[in-house]
């Protein structure tokens, strides 16, 4: 299509036109040497803008005649400001000759017109860029040579004016442009007519040009002026046919070839759209279903991105039981859909998509005998893709899509987004189903390694417990209570080193091995040497524990206590909370022979003794440390109140600290000594 033109805008261009030869006029009369560098810069610059608009559409560009100059004129346009900087005045460059700026202006207009010449050519012909670029560099590189270097470059400009080599470059360079004309014209479908009638008009005004430069003597006479004048003329309307269409009108100049197959392209760009839309609504759905791990909910949320996905009028999820397949989940159909169970005949379209373990596209339902006709006409569907869900080798589930209007239908691309859809979500099955089994591991040794008697004579309890493992919700520490006669009770506390389910495999190992040596009247010493013995051998290589082991005599307050590494205990009295420097003994399981020390703390009634994993102090927010030091800051708050509420409030703080970053579980347990019956 030409794009119009309105007439003020015509108007607007032929006087800003007229404006800037008048003010080159005047230029001119103040000082040639300033008329002479703007002509000249104009007609680099635009030289320059050839070149990149070209050589950044080359690979858009079947017009190879344009890609040709888009070269030649950054070639042109070099030597050009060679010619400027040299010229008389300038002192730019020093110990050029004082005929090398006429030198430099006849080689210019010799590649331009030999450019021209060459251009048509290569119309029909791929160009290798590499083997143009050099060959214009090449000859802008001779040309320096033969002029500056070598000095043998023919004389142009004498003591009496312009030589006959001059003057008949000219003619010679001015019949070369003419035949560029002519052969311009040859292969005018190349073209759209804006632009060939452009560079045609180009060229002409450029034959006048150099005409024009033949024909003075004086540099201030009239026709040096009208030389100049129909330079900037020439390079005005090459700019106007190359870099403004080429700009503006791209889909006239730059893709004249495309447009002719534009249908095809069109389609095919639809096509990469559409895939490049439904990968990254197939990122979307993975990240909503990989966010959960319950089997339901990952379901319900790729039904309804995948329905919205192919732009479908309703869907639904239905899942395998017995001999048929009952829905689970529906998308834009009527509530009581839901649970409907389809047999062989109802479900014909099911039980095909899953024998075929591949996507099934319908396109008309209600004539298609692969589609029970009177499920279409209930539903009212002209068309449904069905996609077949698998895991471990079985189809568990049938998700399908439908369509109510016939003009609209599945394409391929929407069964290949199925596909993979498929393969996305049988991965999230997996996840799930392995966080299942895990959690039902996590929950039952959860239960083994943390439960604590609701009450023993003589004193109270808090405990509370945290997983650095989110999956497994269990880990490496442990604790326990239980009573010993005599009004003695015992108070464990351990960690395992590591995380998830094999830490709190071996922290159940642990804890029932001290379980098993807290015989009546064994202290806490002979407790953890008897336990290390057992450990050194139960335990894998390299896994240890700490832990500390308290006796309780409710009678006296009295609590004999040893512990294995573990971090020392804290006491809180009516006066305040104090950390117990424990003796820290060796870890367990590790040295059959080490020894361990025991110490002794003295209860009052309704003081508090408090108990906790490394996972407290050694929680993170960043690279700051929780630290004991705020630990006793907050028991020093809480030493009035019950011992649940002190372990619930240093829970809570230290979550607060560190909010996501678990590094470690963390244990506690407070232990309150309470006044006699």
């Amino acid at each position: 299509m030409q794009t119009r033109r309105e007439p003020h805008d015509a108007l607007t261009g032929a006087l800003g036109a007229v404006t800037v030869l008048v003010l080159l006029y005047f230029a001119r009369a103040e000082s040639y040497l300033l008329f002479h560098s703007l002509a000249e810069l104009f007609a680099i610059i635009v030289s320059a803008c050839v070149f990149m608009v070209m050589w950044n559409s080359r690979q858009f560009v079947q017009n190879q005649y344009l890609v040709f100059l888009g070269v030649a004129s950054l070639a042109v346009g070099t030597i050009d400001a060679a010619h400027l900087l040299t010229y008389k005045g300038m002192g730019v460059i020093p110990g050029a000759a004082p005929d090398a700026a006429t030198q430099l202006w006849i080689a210019a207009r010799g590649l331009q017109a030999l450019g021209l010449v060459a251009a048509p050519s290569f119309f029909g012909k791929k160009l290798d860029m590499r083997i143009v670029t050099a060959l214009w560099t090449f000859a802008v590189a001779l040309t320096f040579a033969l002029i500056f270097w070598w000095r043998i470059f023919p004389l142009c400009l004498g003591p009496n004016g312009l030589t006959s080599f001059k003057i008949g470059a000219e003619y010679v360079i001015c019949g070369l442009f003419i035949a560029a004309l002519l052969l311009l014209r040859g292969r005018a479908e190349h073209f759209q007519p804006s632009v060939l009638k452009m560079m045609s008009w180009s060229i002409v005004v450029t034959i006048l040009s150099e005409l024009s430069f033949t024909l003075y003597s004086d540099p201030y006479g009239a026709m040096n002026l009208v030389g100049h004048y129909l330079r900037i003329l020439a390079v005005y309307l090459l700019y106007k046919a190359i870099v403004q269409s080429a700009l503006t009108e791209p889909h006239e100049v730059l893709f004249r070839e495309l447009a002719e197959t534009n249908r095809v392209l069109s389609e095919r760009e639809a096509r990469i759209r559409r895939e490049a839309e439904l990968s990254e609504t197939l990122g979307t759905i993975d990240a909503a279903v990989s966010s959960t791990l319950d089997l339901d909910e990952i379901l319900r949320r790729a039904l309804v991105g995948a329905a919205e996905a192919v732009h479908a009028d309703s869907a639904a999820i239905s899942l395998r039981e017995g001999e048929g397949w009952r829905v689970a989940h529906a998308y834009h159909l009527p509530a009581d859909f839901v649970g409907s169970l389809f047999d062989t005949v109802s479900g014909r379209h099911l039980f095909l998509a899953a024998e075929s373990r591949s996507p099934l596209m319908v396109h008309d339902a209600i004539a298609d005998p692969r589609v029970d006709t009177g499920f279409a006409t209930r539903l009212g569907i002209t068309g449904l893709l069905t996609v077949p869900l698998m895991n471990g080798g079985r189809v568990f589930g049938i998700l399908t899509f439908h369509v109510r209007n016939t003009e609209r239908h599945f394409r391929d691309t929407d069964r290949e987004f199925a596909r993979r859809l498929s393969v996305s979500l049988a991965l999230a099955f997996d996840n799930a189903r392995l966080y299942s089994a895990q959690r039902e591991i996590a929950d039952t040794l959860q239960g083994a390694m943390l439960t604590f008697p609701e009450s023993l004579p003589g004193v109270a309890f808090g405990h509370a417990y945290r997983s650095a493992d989110e999956l497994a919700l269990s880990g490496g520490d442990f604790y326990d209570a239980f009573e010993l006669g005599e009004g003695r009770i015992a108070v464990v506390l351990g960690d395992v080193a590591g995380k998830g389910i094999a830490a709190a495999a071996a922290s159940s190992i642990v804890r029932t091995t001290l379980h098993a040596f807290s015989t009546p009247g064994a202290p806490p010493s002979a407790v953890l040497a008897s336990a290390n013995e057992a450990l050194v051998r139960l335990l894998p290589e390299g896994v240890f524990a700490t832990a500390a082991y308290a006796i309780i005599t409710t009678d006296t307050g009295v609590v004999d206590m040893c512990s294995a590494g573990h971090p020392d205990p804290f006491v809180c009295t009516s006066s305040g909370c104090i950390r117990h420097d424990a003796l820290r003994n060796r870890p367990l399981g590790i040295w059959p022979d080490a020894t361990f020390e025991q110490f002794r703390i003295t209860l009052g009634r309704g003081e508090s003794m408090v108990m906790f994993s490394d996972g407290l102090p050694d929680a993170r927010r960043g690279k700051e440390f929780f630290g004991e030091d705020r630990v006793h800051t907050l028991l020093d708050t809480m030493r009035d109140t019950g011992p649940q509420l002190i372990v619930d409030s240093l829970m809570d703080e230290v979550t607060k600290f560190s909010g996501d970053q678990h590094t470690d579980d963390i244990a506690i347990v407070a232990v309150t000594l309470l006044p006699p019956a």
